[in-house]
């Protein structure tokens, strides 16, 4: 017989996946630890506290449809709007690799507010996301750091957020 899944556990289980996974990469660059929120059924808030300046949402289902990724990117961008905050979408699917999905606008501009829409994001690997997140840090909080060595050449770029 199959065993039916909780999706509350799984959700929970999800978040705390996601947050050591980020924490290991960003490491010193946080200034709090991130946490899950724990209020956020009640309140409707996003998933995860402690990354300042962001309102992370985070799925974690076997399989996910372009589909769901747009309702659950409204769902993230609606929170973050709430609070004031970039919006993230971060997401896994079974046997997957976590993915963050951020504004474009973000990546281009430095800037998120104009461009809601499912069409204007850009879709992330973990450490492509954890270098936005960084240089954000860095930008708003950790302005007389130096900036990290960038790729210096496109290929060497395009590797670091496959």
């Amino acid at each position: 017989m199959k065993k039916k899944v909780n999706s509350r556990a799984k959700g929970a289980a999800g978040e705390r996946e996601f947050i050591s996974a980020l924490t290991d990469i960003l490491g010193d660059a946080l200034t709090a630890p991130m946490k899950r929120n724990l209020e956020q059924t009640r309140a409707g808030g996003h998933d995860i506290v402690g990354l300042e300046g962001w309102a992370i949402e985070v799925k974690r289902y076997k399989k996910l449809t372009e589909g769901e990724l747009d309702i659950f990117w409204q769902q993230a961008w609606r929170q973050a709007e709430e609070v004031g905050a970039i919006p993230a979408l971060a997401y896994r699917e079974d046997f997957r690799s976590w993915r963050a999905r951020v504004p474009l606008e973000l990546l281009l501009t430095g800037d998120w507010t104009s461009w809601p829409g499912v069409e204007w994001t850009a879709d992330l690997s973990l450490d492509g996301f954890a270098s936005v997140v960084r240089e954000h840090l860095r930008s708003d909080l950790h302005a007389d750091k130096p900036p990290e060595r960038l790729p210096s050449n496109s290929d060497e770029a395009c590797a670091s957020t496959q």
